[in-house]
């Protein structure tokens, strides 16, 4: 016996890049929002408190590493989820 079970998988498409962090300015300790994609870019930003420049660091690219990481884990599960008959 089978049971055909329909699963409707949308809103998997899921891009951490654009997740929004707030890290603190190193100098007078405003809190900024940053995306994880500006960190794994390694971007300068504006401190909206004191006006400095910040440099973010992604040390040993571990945001880069996790981006990609969650996105080869959600390409898996959209393969496997449409395997069994799901809707993407």
């Amino acid at each position: 016996m089978s049971f055909r079970i329909e699963v409707d998988a949308r809103g998997l498409d899921l891009d951490l890049a654009d997740k929004t962090i707030t890290m603190k300015c190193p100098e007078c300790k405003t809190a900024n929002e940053v995306t994880l994609g500006q960190v794994r870019r390694e971007e300068n930003i504006v401190c909206a408190g004191c006006h400095k420049t910040i440099k973010l660091i992604d040390e040993n690219h571990s945001v880069g590493k996790t981006i990609s990481d969650v996105n080869n884990a959600l390409d898996d599960l959209k393969d496997a989820l449409e395997n069994m008959g799901a809707k993407l």
